[in-house]
This record gives structure tokens, sequence and C-alpha cells, in this order.
């Protein structure tokens, strides 16, 4: 199986993957662990696209709460997935290795063909595919379905591109921060016009994916911004949510987008970690940056990401992991 990254922005591989999915008695489509506004929205959008083509296809997921997209939800068909799902064609969108994809592994080693669709730098253990296309020039997977198969979404009804085009919107929303990341840049804004075009209607879209926060998230984020500590001459900082915080107001803190989103504005820094407690022991954190490469850091622990926005898992206490990545931080390589 071949595996081959594109260096050209715009390559449309309608052909190629459709060529794969007709051939295909059952399709799947599924994104990383600890899925986001670009991965499983981009997920729903390529369904879309396969459905209105005559294709079915299952979304799955590793059993999150994806009520959040209810505002974008067309009657998908979404299953969490259990061990003996199986597939002919297995769909990984925003994720290019094996490590970020958790027991979904199953479905690509059982898998006749594999497609992998990503904008991240290739990361450790990569899954190798029958057609792959990974290029980091891309905003967003959002941005690079929207562009690499264009032939294909440019033959739907005007209601159904519209469709496609708002998922791809809240794709940049979400890895862009609402066009205030670094990844920010003329081809990304360029898309969001020809999005425009198509009839989206930018402000309810903002409102529907970050601004719709209920009462107890936000008492989440309040509680654990009360627990920001400035490291290292003041130039990392960290923040947490334990476990017993999620227990107190009684909510899944998966469900919630990163806290991370909002201290990005404090000035002089050089890092910002957070980390969030899952379960006993169990951290989920995000790493950003603008001068250090936090991939290369959650790349060491099994994540991935960007250079300068990057994900990982570790378990322990909280001093525990917070020093494993204050040492690591410490001795980043900068952005080059």
């Amino acid at each position: 199986m071949s595996c081959s990254r594109s260096t050209n922005m715009h390559k449309d591989i309608t052909q190629k993957l459709f060529a794969l999915a007709q051939g295909a008695k059952s399709i799947v489509v599924t994104t990383h662990i600890n899925s986001d506004g670009d991965g499983m929205v981009a997920s729903l959008a390529l369904q879309m696209l396969l459905k209105m083509n005559g294709l079915a296809s299952t979304l799955v997921t590793d059993g999150e709460d994806i009520s959040r997209y209810g505002f974008l939800m067309r009657d998908q068909v979404v299953e969490p997935f259990h061990d003996q799902m199986r597939c002919d064609l297995c769909i990984v969108l925003d994720c290019n290795s094996f490590d970020r994809i958790g027991n979904r592994r199953l479905l690509v080693d059982t898998a006749i063909n594999v497609v992998v669709l990503d904008h991240h730098v290739v990361e450790h253990n990569p899954i190798p595919a029958t057609l792959s296309l990974i290029d980091h020039a891309y905003g967003s997977v959002g941005i690079l379905l929207w562009h690499c198969l264009k032939s294909a979404i440019s033959k739907l009804d005007a209601s159904s591109r519209k469709y496609i085009a708002d998922c791809v919107y809240v794709t940049i929303l979400n890895d862009s921060n609402n066009f205030s990341n670094a990844n920010t840049n003329h081809a990304m804004f360029a898309t969001a016009a020809e999005l425009a075009r198509e009839g989206i209607l930018p402000h309810l879209l903002h409102m529907a994916y970050l601004q719709n926060h209920s009462a107890k998230e936000m008492l989440y984020v309040g509680k654990s911004l009360a627990n920001i500590r400035l490291l290292a001459d003041d130039s990392f900082l960290f923040l947490h949510s334990d476990y017993a915080l999620a227990q107190e107001l009684e909510i899944n803190p998966s469900d919630y987008m990163s806290v991370t989103r909002w201290v990005q504005g404090v000035s002089g820094l050089k890092a910002i970690a957070y980390f969030r407690e899952d379960h006993p022991g169990d951290w989920k954190i995000s790493l950003r940056s603008l001068e250090l490469n936090v991939q290369e850091i959650a790349a060491r622990y099994g994540g991935g990401g960007h250079r300068k926005a990057s994900g990982l898992s570790l378990k322990g206490s909280l001093q525990e992991v917070q020093q494993i990545i204050f040492s690591a931080l410490q001795t980043a390589h900068p952005i080059s």
C-alpha cells in the first residue's frame, strides 16, 4: 500500500476516491480520538457528499458526545465503535497516525482499502493507505476537502453545496480560532470568500459553534482559569481542570472545547499548557505556542497536531504530568 504526500495545493482526488468508494460494499468515515470541529465536522461533510452520490457510509466515533454539532446534523448515520465493526473502505480524516485513532485501528487493519486525508505533519506510526493526501499547507482538513473534492462538490444542488460550505466554514472557525491563529492566511480568506458565495451565514455559524455555551461550561471554564500558574519567569502558562471539578458540575469534560482558547490572548508567553483530567489520573494535554515546536513534544508521547498547537495524553498525578511538560518545554526546539 502506498502513502504519498501532496505538496500541490488544490489537487483534485475526486476520481480516485470515488473509484474506491464505488467498489466498496461498506464505507466508514472516522477521525482522531478527542475529536474536534475540524475532523468531526469534515466527516459530516464527507458523509453528505458520499450520500448525495448514492454511496452509504457510517461515521464511526469513539463514543464521544457530538451533540455540539447538532446544528449541522442532517440524518447522518453515526455509530460508536465496537470490536465487531468491519468495512471495505475506511476513510480517516484529520489524522495520519495510528497513535491518534485508538481502538479504531481495527477498522484500518481489516479494511480492504484505506484513505487518509489530513493536513498535519506526518507523525510517528503513520497509517498506510491506498490513497493518501497529507498536506499541511491547508488550514483545516475541511479546506482540503473543499478544494480536493471540488469536482464532486460543484455537481451538487445548491442546498447540498451550502451544507458542505457550512461545515467547511466551521472547520475553519475551529482550526483558526475564528481567524486568529497563526495559520490564518490569504488562502484561508480566499476559501472563506468561496464559501460565502455559496450562501453561508458566518455570523450564525459563529454563534452556533463558538458562542453556544451552557452555564455549566462557563463555570467549568471560570474555575479552570482560577488555576492559572505562571512558570519560567512568567513565560509558560499552565492551567488545569481536574476530575473533581467535572464531578462537582456533573459534566463530561470531553464535551467541551479546550479551555486554551480563553487564555491565548495573554501577552508575553512562550507557551500555554492546559491539563484536563477526564478520569482519575488520565490527563489530556493541549499545548499552544508561537515560539516553540509543541508538535515534537506531543509526538514524543503518542500525540500530535501542528507545530504551534498539539495535544497528547499522559497518566499520573497533576504534579507528575506538569513536571513532564515543563521539562519538555524548557528543551523544546524553536519554530524555524
